[in-house]
């Protein structure tokens, strides 16, 4: 990403978000109206973990500066997700889910700069969680 595109999905992340989980919660509505059968990798569907899910997101974005520092535990979290049998072709319909809520609380400001910037943030930030999805299992964990 360029510095130019950080800034764009930065500043853009803290007037949705501004630490609230709300965006988060908003989401996985989404993700669920686009793939109804997604909520069952839920099954304590009402304790979604937004909490967690908006805190890592925050620190990520708020960090892209530095992403190839965090990558190796941006692949450690795509390594967990493995024992909820997340699926790589999932990360579409999160971006997806993730970009139309993010376009419908900016409205008019979703520019199609913004739009570039985010998907490029989303594609390396997914490809690095897919690479740790791959990655085997120690039976230990």
């Amino acid at each position: 990403m360029t510095p130019t595109q950080i800034e764009l999905v930065q500043k853009a992340w803290g007037k949705v978000t501004a630490l609230n989980n709300s965006y988060v919660a908003e989401v996985y509505e989404e993700l669920f109206r686009l793939s109804p059968e997604l909520s069952a990798l839920f099954p304590d569907h009402p304790q979604l973990p937004v909490t967690k899910v908006s805190e890592t997101l925050n620190t990520v974005i708020t960090s892209l500066e530095q992403l190839d520092a965090l990558g190796f535990i941006i692949r450690d979290l795509g390594r967990r997700h493995q024992k909820f049998n997340v699926q790589s072709h999932q990360f579409d319909l999160l971006k997806q889910a993730m970009t139309v809520v993010l376009a419908r609380r900016l409205e008019g400001r979703f520019t199609p700069e913004l739009a570039a910037a985010w998907s490029q943030m989303y594609d390396e930030v997914a490809a690095l969680m897919q690479e740790g999805l791959r990655q085997p299992t120690d039976t230990l964990a």
